[in-house]
């Protein structure tokens, strides 16, 4: 609430008036005590006060005054309240000295003072009715001389003019200038005591305002044009805003009464709007800003990615930047005239309408039509599965992928305009085919007719899991044409009993392991997730040799033996029993690596390949294949093998993310990981490090991506100080939720995550 006036001497009549000045009459069941919720007065003035002044009380609970009575008057219901302190009445013009009553629910107070009354200031005339700022104002009244202030009304700041301003000042009269802030309504004047007499004008006045006859009409305007606005006291004008309130700089020309400035490049429909010092926004103009119209694009369909299109029409040159569908980024044209521009068309756009984005913030659209692939037949019309067809037609280098009903989609990387031989997936069925784009787009083929494979074809799937060195059994059709069965490339031995395949499938399967049918007339290929074998084991010596005292015969481990042997990787020698045995392993030079000396009573000797040793034994000697000689003494050696594990772990995440204190990593949250793909039992390793080791505490929490809440079921809220890598086994309710609630927030204090893997 802006204050008018100031009362610094109030609180002084507060203090000065600090005595029961009402006596109260009311029921019982009223409470009028002081502080505690009921009705009282402290203090009320001034006294004596003007007739239409302001008359002001100060106590308790004063927001329950329903009116006031003063003699001579009707009752006052127009109360201002300020607080359940203080309320405020005007005195009317008809009132007599005498007590005042207070009116509330269920009673009433009167003062046991009477209310008396100063020489009557009055406002009897104000001349002219209507002022322009910077004007002379005439206030024509009764005991003028004791006023020292006027104040006008306004919408900001108080607009005040003081007694050392008044250009004329009597007891009849006081002429003050208009201030440029002060609006249109009623004036206020005062004495200005410490409580001052407030006497507020019946008669409004009306404050000139810049005007025009009506606002200028601005359609189809651009940025750059110049605009002249005629009207009247438009030297009033301080501020001229556009329609998104951005000042711009005008200029006034008093010979015809206008204001001149350019519009913005960036200026927008609406309003545009004059600003006196008062704050008053006049509008005087109203802008339509222009768009381009008779668009027309060439070429508009049939379109590539690279191609460039010219975009005609008129107003053009007010087009900043174009977005096309399916594109991000809007594009800037190469270039920009009136009446057309170029722009090159984005290799991932899409069929629809292309926005042209202008200056105004505006939008017009244009309809733009790739070229699309378009299949007209096949050769041949009818093809078993498994074998392939061509497929004959317009634009099929814009394929990026073809699906077949019943089968995968196929990638297309080398398709001319005009055709593309395919093979036909083993599961396809008969149907119309979808061509999808690199822009995203689809398009349907006439249908084709798909039928069994000639060749040798799997008809029953294999049941339950697949397993490195497990055996693979399928329903099997035409197994007179099965000529080969391949595992990832290699040949395997293979088994048909009746209509079923038996095959072993080597220790290397793993994911998407490709099991190939040759038959005599063509081949097919399925592919399959097997679970690998984490022990991996290679026999390098199977036939029993007893190496005597350093002399013949010695063991040789070649190259070849050791292929793909990774570091880490333990060569095992099972031996008889030892006694003063030792096996010495050399280079392919004979420089000597180490020799090894079992226990007495040893069955076994194991070494780890570390990454010196592959090195060392990595020589060639330029007339052998071997990696490794062996000799030694008082030592039967049975077998050799060599042996490591295969890893299952597949890194979902990896970098450095410091959590500082309880920041959170969301890139495995709201789409970064597919935690659908994750079975009840896989382990969840986080590798990371202490950031602040000075710190003997740090923490790891796991939550979900809604409102990073608690995962619950077998994840605690936090796990305190563990170590690196931390495992944690994820069940069914944990999947579950992190699928149903966003994905892993990872997050916690004192830690710099590295790496996150699965298993």
């Amino acid at each position: 609430m802006k204050s008018i006036f100031k009362y610094t001497g109030f609180l002084a009549l507060a203090m000065a008036l600090a005595m029961p000045v009402f006596t109260a009459c009311d029921n019982d069941d009223f409470d009028t005590s002081q502080y505690v919720g009921g009705v009282s007065l402290n203090s009320f003035g001034p006294s004596p006060v003007a007739r239409g002044g302001e008359l002001r009380f100060l106590g308790s609970g004063l927001d329950q005054i329903v009116k006031v009575s003063i003699p001579g008057c009707d009752d006052i219901t127009d109360i201002t309240v300020i607080s359940s302190e203080e309320i405020r009445v005007t005195v009317p013009q008809t009132a007599e000295p005498g007590k005042v009553q207070l009116h509330y629910a269920n009673g009433m107070l009167e003062t046991k003072s009477m209310l008396t009354y100063s020489e009557p200031i009055s406002i009897e005339e104000i001349t002219p009715a209507t002022v322009k700022p910077g004007a002379e104002l005439t206030i024509s009244g009764e005991y003028l001389n004791l006023i020292k202030e006027v104040s006008f009304s306004f919408l900001a700041d108080s607009v005040n003019v003081y007694a050392a301003d008044f250009k004329a000042h009597d007891r009849k009269q006081i002429v003050v200038t208009v201030p440029e802030e002060a609006v249109s309504g009623t004036i206020i004047i005062s004495d200005a005591k410490e409580v001052p007499n407030t006497i507020k004008s019946e008669q409004t006045i009306e404050i000139v305002l810049p005007s025009v006859a009506a606002p200028l009409d601005l359609t189809n305007a651009k940025g750059g044009d110049a605009v002249t606005v005629k009207g009247k006291d438009l030297d009033l004008v301080r501020t001229i805003l556009m329609p998104d309130e951005t000042e711009v700089k005008f200029t006034y020309n008093a010979d015809d009464s206008s204001v001149s400035f350019t519009l913005p490049e960036n200026a927008s429909d609406g309003a545009i709007v004059a600003v006196p010092a008062s704050g008053v926004k006049v509008a005087i103009a109203n802008i339509g800003m222009v768009v381009p119209t008779e668009l027309v694009a060439t070429p508009a369909e049939g379109l590539r990615g690279g191609d460039e299109i010219t975009i005609a029409g008129v107003n053009i040159d007010q087009v900043t930047s174009i977005s096309f569908p399916n594109v991000e980024e809007a594009v800037t044209p190469a270039e920009i005239q009136s009446n057309a521009l170029k722009v090159v068309f984005p290799a991932m756009a899409q069929s629809g309408n292309a926005v042209l984005n202008l200056k105004s913030g505006k939008t017009v659209e244009v309809a733009l039509a790739t070229a699309k692939p378009e299949v007209t037949g096949f050769e041949p019309s009818t093809v078993a599965a498994a074998a392939d067809v061509k497929l004959i037609g317009r634009n099929l280098d814009l394929v990026a992928a073809i699906e077949f009903p019943g089968a995968e989609a196929i990638e297309v990387s080398d398709a001319t305009p005009t055709e593309y031989i395919v093979n036909v997936p083993a599961t396809a069925n008969s149907g119309a085919l979808t061509l999808t784009m690199a822009n995203g787009e689809t398009v349907a083929t006439p249908e084709l007719t798909v039928q069994a494979p000639e060749c040798a074809f799997i008809t029953v799937e294999p049941e339950g899991e697949l397993t490195a060195y497990g055996l693979f059994v399928a329903g099997l059709k035409n197994a007179d044409k099965l000529t080969e069965v391949k595992v990832n490339g290699e040949t395997v031995n293979h088994i048909v009993n009746g209509d079923k395949l038996y095959i072993t499938l080597p220790g290397s399967c793993g994911k998407g392991t490709v099991i190939t049918l040759v038959s005599s007339n063509g081949e097919i290929s399925y592919t399959y997730d097997v679970t690998p074998a984490t022990h991996q084991e290679r026999v390098l010596l199977s036939t029993p040799i007893t190496i005597g005292n350093w002399d013949d015969p010695r063991i040789y481990i070649t190259h070849t033996q050791l292929a793909g042997v990774p570091e880490g990787a333990k060569l095992v020698f099972y031996i008889e029993p030892a006694n003063d045995t030792q096996l010495q392993l050399n280079d392919s030079g004979w420089g000597q690596f180490i020799i090894l000396e079992p226990a007495a009573g040893d069955t076994k000797i194991e070494f780890t390949l570390t990454a010196q040793a592959l090195e060392a034994f990595s020589k060639q000697d330029g007339n052998t294949d071997n990696a490794i000689i062996i000799q030694g003494k008082n030592c039967t050696v049975n077998k050799i093998t060599v042996e490591w594990e295969i890893s299952l772990e597949t890194q979902i995440w990896s970098g450095s993310w410091d959590s500082g204190n309880w920041g959170g990593n969301q890139d495995l949250a709201w789409g970064g990981y597919d935690w659908s793909t994750v079975k009840a039992g896989q382990t969840l390793r986080l590798y990371f490090n202490q950031t602040d080791t000075s710190d003997s505490w740090y923490c790891i929490s796991l939550r979900h991506g809604q409102d990073w809440a608690n995962i619950g079921g077998s994840i605690p809220d936090q796990y305190d100080t563990p170590s690196s890598p931390h495992a944690v086994v994820l069940d069914q309710a944990t999947i579950d939720d992190l699928v149903a609630n966003g994905g892993l927030i990872i997050t916690g204090a004192n830690f710099t995550l590295t790496k996150v893997t699965i298993e």
